[in-house]
């Protein structure tokens, strides 16, 4: 079988790379530029060091800053409208997975026609977008490498994505410094969604060598830091790695997508505006246990990881400990598995389940196929 890995074509990081974003819009050839971010980020001065480095360069820059959690269509409609009413040649996205998804699809509308729902499913934006400059504040979606944008859809009362290689960055920017103001809840949820992007895409059944190879590595580091990175927010050492393995998720999940855990998280109802992360956070055991024989070896890996003691164990014994891990760590960072934990009532299981179900480019992959009635019966177990 052939595959193809691709990724953006520029990656910039370190301490203080988000300075350098003026040379490279300029290097990209653009003098006016839309920055797509969040009022709590332009409240706490995080755009400053970047609008500097715009400024000292020439750059002519208007701010688009959001209000809302999640973003929606009305939201990506809005932000295009901005970008072209200000002639914008580039828009950069500063902030979490939600800024940056939404710079994502304004910068589809900016070039085509809406409206956005147009474009929900698999390569159907028909070409090339505005350009992009994404900057994370949060380690977890790995928004700034993926082809991806997911957006609420309030018509269906879930999210929904956008995927096109029309959608990768043209740069990256990777600055640990901006993720120190991250509250250790926050860490906790954006670092478990990124361990489970790894997670998923590792053990997807389109996954190669290579996205294994960042897969694991992005794992191994998110295991490792994101208990100090919850300690001590000023760890910089904590908050580069767990920077970095979100952007090495994202390059594996971008090219093999996720699974069932994506599947029930992104089937919750949008009307609760849960974070993304949590709700990945909470079902992952759940999904752990419903996958782990169909992938034994893999899992068995991943139960290592998260430390459980492989000594005298076959593959199948070890995998099926990982969802047991996997609990470990989630009592660590304080969270709850199970979506009865948060909120989520359990008359809206049999919904869940069949928005999961019919999550095509999730499910379809997936080490385990399942029906609406396989993942009741999963919520139902888990909840």
């Amino acid at each position: 079988m052939i595959h193809a890995f691709q990724t953006i074509g520029r990656i910039i990081h370190g301490n203080g790379a988000s300075r350098d974003v003026g040379n490279e819009v300029r290097a990209i050839g653009a003098s006016r530029v839309l920055i797509v971010t969040s009022e709590g980020i332009v409240r706490r001065g995080t755009h400053a060091p970047i609008v500097a480095s715009l400024e000292a360069h020439g750059v002519a820059w208007t701010l688009f800053a959001r209000g809302s959690s999640e973003p929606t269509p009305s939201d990506a409609h809005e932000c295009a409208a901005a970008a072209r009413e200000c002639g914008a040649e580039l828009i950069i996205g500063l902030g979490g997975g939600s800024a940056l998804d939404c710079a994502k699809a304004a910068a589809v509308l900016a070039r085509h026609d809406g409206p956005i729902e147009n474009y929900f499913g698999v390569g159907l934006v028909p070409g090339p977008c505005t350009p992009t400059i994404l900057i994370p504040t949060t380690a977890g979606t790995g928004s700034e490498v993926t082809s991806i944008s997911v957006l609420e859809d309030p018509r269906t009362n879930s999210k929904k994505a956008i995927v096109s290689d029309h959608l990768y960055a043209r740069v990256a920017l990777l600055d640990p410094e901006l993720t120190v103001s991250m509250p250790p809840r926050i860490t906790a949820t954006t670092g478990m969604d990124a361990f489970v992007h790894a997670m998923e895409s590792y053990v997807n059944r389109t996954a190669t060598a290579f996205t294994d190879a960042v897969n694991l590595q992005a794992m191994r580091l998110i295991a490792g830091g994101i208990r100090a990175a919850c300690v001590d927010g000023n760890d910089l050492g904590a908050r580069a790695d767990m920077l970095y393995a979100s952007a090495l998720a994202g390059m594996g999940f971008s090219n093999t997508q996720n699974g069932v855990i994506h599947a029930i998280a992104m089937a919750a109802p949008a009307s609760l505006h849960l974070p993304h992360g949590l709700l990945v956070a909470a079902a992952a055991p759940m999904g752990m246990a419903f996958n782990c024989q169909a992938a034994p070896e893999k899992y068995a890996h991943i139960a290592e990881i998260l430390g459980c003691d492989p000594a005298g164990k076959t593959p199948r014994e070890l995998a099926s400990l990982a969802a047991q891990g996997m609990r470990r760590l989630l009592a660590d960072l304080g969270i709850e598995p199970g979506l009865g934990a948060h909120g989520i009532d359990r008359a809206e299981i049999r919904g869940i389940a069949e928005r999961a179900a019919a999550a095509k480019r999730l499910m379809d992959n997936n080490p385990r196929q399942g029906t609406a009635e396989d993942l009741q019966a999963l919520l139902e177990e888990h909840f």
